[in-house]
């Protein structure tokens, strides 16, 4: 998979799309971030282990943090100092687990 960043045009796309992302930036590059709320921590554990799990599949690593009943996910890819196609498609899986684990 690709590490060219994603256009701005393509980045807009998908948080009008998904408009729980988040785009920021940083001293780093640009990021997705997102917070997933769940109605007991162990859920919300349940959906990190998943995300992991996930991410070594994919070998793609979102940043992950674990609160009382939420998780923030931060995605970017180092490499490329930004959002990335692969970036994209690691939200829309972390989507996909979250509906598993509500």
């Amino acid at each position: 998979m690709s590490k060219d960043l994603v256009s701005p045009d393509a980045l807009e796309a998908f948080i009008q799309v998904h408009p729980e992302w988040v785009a920021q930036g940083d001293s780093h590059g640009l990021t997705l971030r997102r917070r997933y709320v769940f109605s007991s921590y162990p859920r919300g554990m349940g959906f990190v282990v998943a995300a992991a799990e996930c991410a070594e599949r994919v070998n793609h690593h979102p940043e992950l943090t674990l609160g009382y009943r939420w998780v923030v996910a931060i995605l970017t890819t180092h490499v490329s100092r930004g959002v990335t196609q692969r970036d994209l498609d690691m939200a829309l899986a972390l989507d996909k687990l979250y509906q598993e684990h509500i």
